[in-house]
């Protein structure tokens, strides 16, 4: 748990450190709080570390790993770690199911016991039997946990809060904007093959049906209609057969670029004129943030995080899927056009908005001080 006595002992419980929003905005956390206030430990679920694992390692954070399976056995292997541990604090960063893991906890004495949402919904169905056992899971939760905390209003309200319990509250993602930010335009046009100065359309983001990204080919085609020389950029980990699938001729179009996964997330940003978010649900998608950081307007789903989030930013616009590719694409020509004073203003707002890291980093301390 770390070498410093006097610093406070915190448990994470997730699925694996790969590559995704939560994992890069916890580890941003990581990397702004310093071992000599918080001894981190991250268990993971999955049965591996997860490619982010020697990232989190370089913050002075552990990694562990618990296994779920065989899933009879977790409960105890749990406990053991957490008696060994001996942690102040657990947070728990696997939904619903955040409810197990802190009625173990509970058990094992650890005083403060956070869950942590961070999606407005899970990926199950709304049968009856899955409906039935979220009742139960938040049932649980409420029992198990001393916070549970939403990157967003819309996330926590999936933890299913009583009115008046004070430890249901949102907490924000935040964004590093020194790795948001910095990148060299031309340079970075140059490295990604984007030839021309038409405007480039960029999404940032995992292959998975939740993100919607077939939706931004028809919104493509729209906006190539009034403008031809459009470049549409799609980088993220999961490959293409999502987009293959939808156009099977993709890979001989070339204004349509598959970057796959990206080392950083800067020079794409400094490509990119517009991002561009067709999403069917989210939690609080960090790529918003760092691309309002680097001054970059973002075009999205008119989601409920989103619309919480619109309120407290510049530069989001935001959309109905039903609204067509046509519309999206009027959007989308009319961010990209803005000049660079706007952008500037953009930066400048999410910098002076409650997802600053620095923000964020104090509240969670202040938590796991209490």
């Amino acid at each position: 748990m770390g070498n410093n006595s006097r610093a406070v002992g915190v448990v994470h419980v997730i699925g694996s450190l790969d590559r995704g929003g939560a994992e890069t905005a916890t580890l941003d956390l990581c990397r702004a709080i310093p071992p000599r206030q918080a001894a981190q430990t991250f268990l993971t679920l999955a049965g591996r570390e997860g490619v982010l694992a020697e990232e989190f390692r370089a913050t002075g954070a552990e990694v562990r790993g618990c296994p779920l399976r065989p899933l009879p056995s977790f409960p105890w292997r749990l406990w053991r770690a957490l008696r060994s541990a001996r942690p102040r604090v657990v947070v728990s960063h696997v939904s619903l199911s955040s409810a197990g893991v802190l009625a173990v906890a509970r058990s094992a004495g650890v005083p403060i016991r956070v869950a942590r949402m961070w999606s407005e919904a899970d990926e199950r169905s709304d049968r009856w039997p899955l409906r039935a056992r979220r009742a139960v899971l938040r049932r649980v939760l409420r029992w198990a946990a001393t916070d549970v905390v939403g990157v967003t209003a819309a996330a926590l309200a999936f933890a299913g809060p009583r009115p008046g319990d004070g430890r249901y509250r949102p907490l924000y993602n935040a964004v590093d904007v020194d790795r948001a930010t910095g990148g060299d335009r031309h340079a970075a046009r140059r490295h990604l093959g984007i030839a021309g100065t038409g405007p480039v359309l960029v999404h940032l983001g995992r292959a998975h049906p939740v993100k919607n990204r077939p939706y931004l080919l028809d919104v493509h085609r729209a906006l190539r209609r009034g403008r031809p020389d459009a470049v549409l950029l799609f980088a993220g980990p999961g490959g293409t057969a999502d987009l293959t699938a939808a156009d099977p001729h993709l890979a001989a179009d070339p204004s349509v670029l598959l970057a796959g996964e990206v080392p950083a997330i800067a020079p794409v940003l400094a490509a990119a004129d517009v991002l561009v978010l067709p999403s069917r649900r989210e939690g609080l998608p960090g790529v918003v943030l760092e691309a309002l950081a680097a001054g970059v307007p973002v075009v999205a789903t008119d989601l409920p995080c989103l619309v919480e989030v619109a309120a407290l930013v510049d530069g989001l616009r935001l959309l109905p899927l039903a609204a067509g590719p046509e519309r999206w694409a009027d959007a989308v020509a009319e961010a990209a056009a803005v000049p660079a004073a706007r952008r500037a203003d953009i930066a400048a707002a999410l910098r002076d908005s409650p997802f600053r890291l620095d923000r964020a980093a104090a509240q969670w301390t202040a938590l796991w001080a209490r």
